[in-house]
């Protein structure tokens, strides 16, 4: 397992029930300790790792708080990234990470464009998020959120394990192939050359199949 911190791991004041948080969420403390080691908390939770022939890259996006290194296109985080990618031979890779660049429901999120811009240009297959609440499946996607079928990134939006549900916003561009307001998991088969996913409910049906190649 290698987690990722989420807006909620840095949450101070109440929780959604009324309780107080701890006041060391506010550099992530409890989430580094609970996990430990797998949390990477030496980089303060941004890592990478192979899987097969897959190169998956964990990056931290709450980009201001303390100590994570920042998303911007020069800063220490996004360097990093850059650096990583360009040490990798694998010839597929993941990125994934909490807030979503392509959202379904604000429209794009600026502060993740140098990251989307790095793994374009390395060639990156798919990114995975989470955090607004529901299921969300992309088409391949430049930068900029235009299509692009050939070198383009596949972002899958996975908050359905949470407390509540979100609608997608019709007028929101980019707009996903394919949305859905219900509890579940995304099960994702990743292939020598490329990956398999369904995205199944929480009585067990699989409501969406999807499949892409890797830019060999």
């Amino acid at each position: 397992m290698d987690p990722i911190a989420g807006n909620h791991e840095y949450k101070t004041g109440n929780d959604a029930f009324g309780s107080p948080c701890p006041t060391s969420n506010s550099t992530a403390q409890p989430y580094f300790d609970h996990f430990g080691a797998a949390a990477h908390p030496d980089t303060n939770g941004h890592f990478s790792f192979d899987l097969g022939s897959w190169h998956l890259i964990g990056l931290n996006a709450n980009c201001s708080k303390s100590g994570v290194g920042g998303c911007t296109a020069t800063s220490a985080q996004t360097n990093w990234l850059k650096g990583d990618l360009a040490s990798t031979s694998q010839p597929c890779i993941l990125a994934f990470w909490h807030q979503p660049r392509f959202t379904g429901n604000t429209g794009p999120v600026a502060a993740y464009t140098p990251w989307w811009q790095a793994l374009y240009d390395a060639h990156a297959d798919v990114v995975l998020n989470g955090h607004v609440h529901n299921y969300q499946r992309y088409s391949a996607l430049d930068p900029t959120g235009a299509g692009d079928a050939i070198t383009g990134i596949t972002e899958y939006v996975v908050g359905t394990g949470g407390e509540n549900l979100q609608s997608v916003k019709s007028t929101v561009q980019p707009a996903p192939v394919v949305s859905y307001k219900t509890f579940g998991y995304l099960q994702m088969t990743l292939l020598p050359d490329g990956w398999t996913a369904d995205f199944v409910n929480s009585a067990g049906t699989v409501l969406d199949t999807s499949a892409g190649s890797c830019h060999l």
